[in-house]
């Protein structure tokens, strides 16, 4: 029974409020040229290698328990290497937060939660009568089982800090009645209206001087104002298969399609050796069409005889062996093919990888005497420039995620070489930064698109405007849709039109949505002048809020309310914690990607 009730149990994730039990997987160092001496630092923490590698044994140990059939393949393992670093990460940031609230766990708050358990313990069959929790039963297991009653309070004792954490957390948002009741009215006041929608793209295109787009970007200069910014020139090493690593497979897969030649079966032999993901069936593909497969795989495929084999086949996914069961025509007269097939990738070996961390290293160490640009061109290295990036951003355009390069860009100045930084998909970037500005202008050839789309835009909106006041100076309300269909102009049927929500097929214009919940049924809307055009609405009826009604749900609204407002803050509050504190992720170097 004790070890059910492990396979039940729980560790709270503030925020999320999730699994929190710490789960970590092993890896090996994958380079010999390790040149950071942590994996890591979160708020100041240092994790070591030894520290971080007992972490991922554990991680490991954890998946196989929970997945005992499951193969740990490079996929599940990266996958498991992530979330151990976000568990790491998370665990740090709010132990330190529990540390600052001064948030402290007594006896009486464990004895208190002993006497209320968690509705995973209350789960579990052993404490159970027809199918509802029995306290006699609970209780009577733990008076009894010092072993239990051991692992219980270890337990509550590991999570009652961060269950403490997520309330106090929670506590900080407070969401009144007065609040429902407007979102209440908000949501429930909706009309059925009918929108004639003077669209300022009717209007054909219109000329600019160059005198008025010069004259438009100096009157709204505020507009273009940018945040001080950074680029890098770097090079990109990236991690491929070497022509001795694609000989090898070469050689692999032909030893594997001998074997089917002397009669090995062939669903047994891509269980055994397949790499893709039907080889847990036999490399079984079922029926497919022309156009479901890449075309070197789809040539070979639909070319074989019933019952054939293909020699290996190489896509840009590896080496395939292909063999077709059957054929038949579908139901649209295309022929299809019921077929299997063994796929052996071609990945970069152990080497390979160890001779890119070199080739990395080597260009690092020349461009630190003569320039990355001249050591990537005599290296006969592509460069490559970024866009500009903030201080505040989290993605480097060309090179990715990289929040540690942000942060060096920002404290050091331009001709500063970053070290080699290894991506998760085994690349290397070698980068220095190469332009740093302050606050600053964009300068007007590069915002010209934007402002001729702004100066055109406004000229169109003037001129649709007046098209639309000529309209209602022709016409009588009572005739406003037949006029406006002879005229061309588009009308739009729209059902439920409430405040903040975009009418279908308009664009978002909430001054139309306003000006369409102040009328009553069978009234027309003055001319609405929008941002994308002008507009006559007519409403055909108007749903008032049912405040009787709102009077009965409110406390059920309150409380829903209430709890998404919670979950929000607590979202917002660990963005804003991780956002906050550094976190230097150097695990690439020790463990993989």
């Amino acid at each position: 029974m004790f070890e059910g009730m492990r396979r039940h149990a729980s560790w709270i994730i503030i925020v999320i409020a999730s699994v929190f039990i710490l789960s970590m997987a092993i890896g090996g160092i994958s380079s010999i040229f390790i040149k950071k001496p942590f994996v890591g630092m979160i708020a100041g923490q240092k994790i070591y290698p030894d520290e971080y590698r007992e972490y991922l044994k554990n991680a490991y140990a954890n998946y196989a328990q929970q997945n005992p059939e499951k193969e740990i393949d490079e996929k599940t393992a990266e996958e498991i290497n992530e979330q151990t670093w976000t568990n790491l990460v998370q665990q740090i940031l709010f132990n330190k937060e529990i540390k600052k609230r001064h948030i402290k766990i007594t006896n009486d708050d464990v004895v208190e939660k002993l006497k209320n358990p968690s509705d995973d313990v209350k789960s579990i069959p052993d404490f159970q009568t027809d199918g509802v929790f029995d306290y006699e039963k609970y209780e009577e297991v733990l008076m009894e089982n010092p072993e239990f009653a051991a692992w219980m309070e270890a337990r509550i004792r590991a999570n009652l800090p961060y269950e403490t954490l997520y309330e106090d957390v929670k506590a900080e948002v407070t969401v009144t009645e007065e609040e429902i009741e407007e979102k209440y009215i908000e949501e429930n006041d909706k009309a059925d209206v009918s929108v004639i929608y003077f669209d300022l793209n009717s209007i054909e295109e219109i000329d600019n001087t160059e005198e008025e787009l010069q004259q438009y970007y100096e009157d709204h200069k505020e507009d273009y104002k940018k945040d001080p910014a950074c680029k890098y020139k770097y090079v990109q090493i990236k991690l491929e298969a070497s022509e001795a690593d694609k000989q090898i497979a070469k050689t692999k897969i032909d030893s594997i399609y001998n074997l089917l030649i002397d009669g090995a079966d062939f669903a047994q032999t891509a269980i055994a050796f397949s790499q893709g993901p039907s080889a847990p069936q036999g490399g079984d593909l079922g029926w497919f069409a022309r156009g479901r497969m890449v075309k070197e795989f789809e040539d070979v495929a639909f070319a074989l005889k019933k019952g054939e084999t293909s020699e290996p086949v190489n896509t840009q996914f590896g080496w395939h062996i292909i063999r077709v069961f059957d054929n038949r025509k579908n139901e649209q007269g295309e022929e299809e093919i019921q077929a299997s097939h063994i796929l052996f990738k071609v990945d970069p070996s152990e080497a390979t990888k160890q001779n890119i961390d070199v080739l990395a290293w080597d260009l690092y160490e020349k461009a630190k005497e003569n320039g990355l640009e001249t050591s990537a061109e005599d290296l006969s290295y592509k460069i490559t420039e970024t866009r500009e990036f903030y201080e505040n951003a989290t993605y480097i355009g060309g090179i990715g995620r990289e929040e540690e390069m942000i942060r060096f860009a920002f404290e050091n100045k331009v001709g500063k070489l970053h070290e080699p930084v290894k991506t998760k998909s085994g690349d290397f970037i070698i980068a220095e930064l190469s332009f740093k500005v302050g606050i600053h202008y964009q300068e007007f050839s590069e915002v010209e698109a934007r402002i001729k789309r702004d100066v055109t835009n406004e000229k169109k909106l003037a001129e649709v405007t007046k098209k639309a006041e000529e309209f209602i100076q022709a016409n009588q309300p009572d005739s406003y849709m037949a006029a406006a269909e002879k005229d061309g102009w588009k009308i739009i049927e729209a059902p439920e039109v409430i405040l903040n929500k975009t009418i279908p097929g308009l664009r978002n214009d909430p001054v139309l949505n306003k000006e369409i919940l102040k009328k009553e049924k069978n009234e027309y809307t003055g001319l609405v002048k929008g941002e994308f055009g002008a507009y006559i609405a007519y409403i055909k009826d108007h749903i008032k809020p049912d405040m009787e009604k709102f009077e009965t749900e409110k406390d059920q609204l309150l409380l829903e309310t209430q709890t998404n407002s919670e979950n929000e803050h607590l979202n917002t509050w660990f963005t804003d914690l991780k956002e906050k504190a550094e976190i230097i992720d150097n695990r690439t170097e020790f463990f993989g990607n």
